[in-house]
């Protein structure tokens, strides 16, 4: 019924004998001299200058393919062999996410979750969407049931991040295994993970996401084998696998840090900020009105002892307390001058009753103490900006809770925290048996949904905390972080491939000096030895579905790094676990624009031909094939767009969860 995943115990991958890895390292090494070979001399030799912006477009779109495969060498180079460890006891919280899911399908989950074959566990449904139906259910079930409090009315959410984040504060299991609502777990789920806990630097466990609804054929490109499986384990072979956001556990001991390091962090960074903002505003105070300058150059000094207590280690408390102190100081003193000068002012004023201005005089100097406290109740009352005090917040009252373990500066959480965590230091694992089997989308638009979603976050994350520059994480680490980013930016590089031929065949416009036979006997061996290299990695995996989809969602990478850089608000988009009905052929016009032009173009070149214009017989076969190719590619998601499951198919559950 499931595709069989092969097993730590059991690798037939490029990586399962010393001579296949031996293999594929000489064979890496080939591939990645031959592209350098063929880059030099297109850079030096090639480049058509009578048509120079095609040719250095399709020349830089060449590079970017180049560089991708060097980081897929680098990444597959070193792939671990995991072998399952021996369970130990300990306790574990499973916590089930969910939000505006349907009940039965959390109900379901949470059954296979409770026959978790473990003894010191407890199942959390962790309801975002705080329906009390829900918490009946789980009451029903045994299940511990967590909602937002009162605290997160008016605060920022952080979607899933922040769910999770919740639940952590409200809950002791030494470890966590995080579920989507729709992964089913299998029995011995903990027990095959929890053994590597055994290393204290291990934070987290990853497993592999399967799907038991899969269409025939797997239209919609959700599977995923290659990255669950010779991906994930080269990069585990560097302690960079990522954790995915559901199927793992998680040690709590490492997000907790997390969170207070990451807590301590932005407090800092904020402390600095926010003496920065202050000398900022005591300089403006000062010119506008000079009468508190004596006040101003206090607060100077007091600031200058602070900056040096922070160089000897004075803690973020202390320092924090002290400003805050000095600030309500000066905040007296000028107020008490302001009350002054308007007593002064009274009673120097011939204009009115003498007895009522000598009345109004002594209540003011009188009462001086209880005025100044009413005045103070805010620094803005001073001049002090609202950005200063809030950058001397350390409560973080911007956010429902100020330690936050999973990261929040994106909204693909998964990613981020992983990241991080391996800047402070800890390991990971990937266990690459599948132990849970989830939903994927059954329609074009959830699933071109969803990797919208996947994409946004990865940018978000080089925008907000880029992996070359996080201090703490290691050089394969950070290649091994960056690759994947780096690989959301193929849809501009994958456009210019698409284009390339039918510009040819529309205008006889070559993007090289000629199709010669010295072109064709650089370009061919590379083209050659890439597949192979991809094929021998991939082993038994079938990848045609990936490589269609890795070039048809050109429009969608597009879409999602101008997006991010644009600063466009993204928000997080739960995908739908049942099939949705409706028109999906307009989110394939740009794929069905292609394949239109590029007949068209072929149609246009045959008729120049043959009317005289000038082509080189080499250059319509190459591009003529190139584009017809190009066609084939971008037919899958056009065809699936159109998709429909076939008479009496129905979903088969996991045997394990009905019994």
């Amino acid at each position: 019924m499931f595709k069989k995943k092969f097993l730590p115990e059991n690798d037939t991958s490029y990586a399962g004998t010393p001579s296949r890895l031996l293999f594929f390292r000489v064979l890496a090494v080939t591939t990645c001299l031959v592209g350098v070979n063929y880059i030099i001399w297109r850079i030096f030799f090639s480049l058509n200058f009578q048509a120079l912006w095609f040719s250095v477009a399709l020349l830089v779109a060449e590079v970017y393919s180049f560089i991708d495969l060097l980081f897929f060498a680098f990444m597959m180079w070193k792939p671990k062999k995991r072998v399952s460890q021996e369970p130990f006891e300990t306790s574990v919280d499973v916590f089930i996410t969910t939000y505006n899911e349907p009940l039965e399908l959390v109900q379901f989950t949470a059954k296979a979750a409770r026959q978790i074959e473990w003894r010191d566990m407890n199942v959390y449904i962790l309801d975002d969407g705080a329906r009390p139906v829900f918490k009946e259910m789980a009451e029903q079930l045994g299940c511990g049931y967590i909602v937002r409090g009162n605290e997160w009315k008016g605060k920022q959410r952080h979607a899933k991040a922040g769910n999770v984040n919740n639940a952590l504060m409200q809950t002791t299991g030494e470890f966590i295994l995080i579920l989507d609502t729709d992964q089913i777990p299998k029995p011995d789920i903990i027990q095959k993970c929890i053994g590597y806990f055994t290393d204290p630097a291990v934070a987290f466990v990853q497993t592999p996401q399967s799907f038991y609804n899969l269409l025939p054929g797997d239209p919609f490109g959700s599977d995923a084998p290659l990255f669950y499986g010779p991906i994930l384990t080269g990069k585990d072979g560097w302690n960079a696998a990522f954790f995915c956001g559901s199927n793992a556990i998680l040690r709590r001991e490492a997000l907790m840090q997390l969170g207070l390091v990451e807590y301590v962090r932005k407090t800092e960074e904020q402390i600095n900020q926010g003496i920065k903002s202050l000398e900022n505003d005591l300089q403006k105070i000062d010119k506008k009105n000079h009468d508190y300058h004596n006040v101003i150059k206090a607060l100077e000094q007091k600031i200058d002892q602070i900056k040096k207590g922070k160089e000897t280690g004075v803690s973020l408390e202390v320092i924090n307390q002290t400003l805050l102190e000095a600030i309500q100081e000066a905040q007296v003193v000028i107020s008490e001058q302001e009350i002054q000068g308007i007593a002064d002012t009274l009673a120097g004023l011939s204009s009115i009753d003498a007895d009522l201005s000598r009345e109004v005089r002594d209540y003011l100097i009188n009462e001086k103490g209880k005025i100044v406290r009413e005045l103070n109740q805010s620094p803005e009352s001073i001049g002090i900006s609202e950005k200063t005090i809030k950058n001397l917040d350390l409560l973080r009252t911007n956010e429902a809770q100020p330690i936050l373990p999973l990261a929040t500066i994106s909204i693909t959480e998964d990613m981020a925290t992983a990241m991080r965590l391996h800047a402070a230091g800890w390991k990971s694992v990937y266990h690459p048996q599948t132990l849970a089997f989830g939903l994927a989308p059954e329609d074009l638009g959830s699933a071109l949904s969803q990797r919208l979603r996947w994409a946004q976050g990865t940018i978000q994350v080089l925008v907000r905390e880029n992996p070359l520059f996080l201090k703490g994480l290691s050089f394969p680490q950070r290649i091994s972080y960056f690759t994947t980013i780096y690989s959301y930016f193929s849809g501009f590089f994958n456009l210019i491939f698409l284009l390339a031929p039918i510009i040819y065949l529309f205008t006889g416009l070559a993007p090289v000096s000629a199709w010669s036979w010295e072109f064709i006997i650089r370009l061919i061996p590379l083209l050659l030895l890439n597949k192979i290299l991809f094929r021998i990695v991939a082993g038994k995996i079938p990848v045609v579905r990936g490589e269609q989809y890795s070039l048809g969602l050109f429009s969608l990478w597009i879409q999602a790094v101008i997006s991010v850089l644009i600063g466009k608000k993204l928000g997080f988009v739960v995908t739908p676990k049942q099939r949705q009905s409706g028109n999906f052929l307009p989110l394939v016009w740009p794929q069905i624009m292609i394949i239109f032009f590029t007949f068209l173009s072929i149609i246009y070149c045959s008729w120049a031909f043959y009317n005289g214009h000038e082509y080189q017989w080499s250059g319509i076969i190459i591009n003529v094939f190139w584009g017809i190719y190009n066609a084939v590619m971008l037919s899958a998601i056009v065809k699936a767009s159109v998709y429909k499951p076939p008479p009496g198919w129905k979903v088969h559950v996991p045997d394990f969860a009905n019994q």
